[in-house]
């Protein structure tokens, strides 16, 4: 299991990097903060941007890519997608959301789904889940894959907490912690050894006073570790703890350094 070092306190597990127009500002505050970055993509040109974000800072940001459900109407092929994963971290954010189109087996959604997720699988590669009011579909689509790792991005299915924990799942937490009594619940029951934390950025919370973005990301963490018990600062090296072990399953991706701050997140 990879190691945490000291000095990064804390990772953004899921943000659209791509989707600012200031991203240089984002990742300025970010490396002040000392907090790595997890971008996802929802379509190939988010993916292409992401990828470049990364490769201009791999210090700092971890690029995700693929195709979001709500894209699977427009960008249906996958092709151009093994080649761009060969300078990404992982494949995300996909999965299903009965919102966009429907999920069936067959559709389009779920084609594209399973065709991503056989891509990861081939590579090795950690995925990050949307299953949002499809979380049953998507656990029992992720059960027939043997991925590398598997994040729910900002998992709400509580009756189908049980079966993500014991399949061995990642689960993050957003902004929407610190109000919904739901998520709380699901919070303090998870596995202490699964659980990250987000900022689904540029999406604002009006409870944050509109703020979006990485820098939400300690208000997450300090609502979480008081439902659980412990420290802010506890709290934030086990999401940290718990981030780098993800992003470096089976010792297929390395973890982005800190070279400025003279030392790695984790280790492969």
């Amino acid at each position: 299991m990879p190691r945490c070092r000291a000095n990064v306190r804390f990772i953004d597990s899921h943000v659209h990097l791509s989707d600012y127009s200031t991203a240089p500002g984002i990742l300025g505050a970010a490396r002040e903060a000392r907090m790595g970055l997890f971008a996802c993509s929802t379509d190939r040109p988010t993916s292409e941007r992401t990828v470049s974000l990364a490769g201009d800072d791999p210090e700092l940001v971890s690029a995700f890519v693929g195709v979001h459900p709500s894209e699977a109407k427009k960008e249906t092929a996958t092709h151009w997608l093994p080649g761009l994963l060969g300078r990404a971290s992982g494949v995300g954010e996909i999965g299903l959301d009965p919102k966009y189109s429907e999920t069936r087996v067959g559709g389009q959604q779920m084609t594209l789904f399973r065709d991503q997720l056989a891509i990861a699988e081939a590579a090795g590669r950690p995925v990050q889940v949307h299953s949002r009011n499809a979380e049953s579909s998507c656990l029992d689509e992720l059960q027939t894959h043997r991925l590398a790792a598997v994040l729910l991005h900002w998992f709400n299915g509580e009756s189908e907490l049980a079966r993500a924990e014991a399949s061995g799942y990642f689960v993050s937490f957003g902004p929407a912690l610190i109000e919904s009594r739901k998520l709380q619940r699901m919070a303090a029951k998870y596995s202490t050894d699964l659980i990250m934390v987000e900022s689904d950025g540029p999406v604002s919370f009006a409870p944050l006073g509109g703020a979006d973005g990485p820098m939400i990301v300690p208000s997450v963490v300090f609502k979480l570790a008081g439902l659980r018990g412990v420290s802010f600062e506890e709290m934030a090296e086990t999401t940290v703890r718990n981030a780098s072990t993800y992003l470096s399953v089976l010792g297929k991706v390395k973890l982005p350094t800190y070279s400025g701050l003279g030392r790695k997140i984790g280790q492969d």
